[in-house]
């Protein structure tokens, strides 16, 4: 579950445009990755998963201590979650439309 606290955490939402006939498999998936690998990170907080009405749209809701436990992590050279969630978004024909870097006003 999210925590929203001002200026507290750094947040990181990552837009993807999908089938909805994939939407659910990749929100599987990610929320896989989530669960067995990117929460032992060191300074991930929390991520929630989000979908459009329509099926077309997935957001990706992340919160990290801070924006450097979130860079450090994506730079560690161990970031096998990534390569799985980036190879299903290929697979799927999906595409990141989006990345906000953010932070809780």
């Amino acid at each position: 579950m999210p925590t929203i606290d001002e200026n507290q955490v750094f947040t990181v939402i990552v837009e993807v445009e999908i089938d909805p006939g994939h939407q659910q498999t990749l929100i599987d998936t990610i929320a896989n990755q989530v669960e067995h690998c990117i929460r032992y990170d060191s300074g991930f907080v929390s991520a929630s998963l989000h979908t459009s009405d329509e099926g077309r749209r997935i957001d990706n809701y992340a919160q990290w201590c801070s924006r450097k436990a979130w860079t450090k992590s994506r730079e560690s050279g161990d970031d096998d979650a990534a390569v799985v969630i980036i190879g299903a978004i290929k697979r799927y024909g999906a595409e990141q439309t989006q990345l906000e870097l953010c932070r809780v006003a």
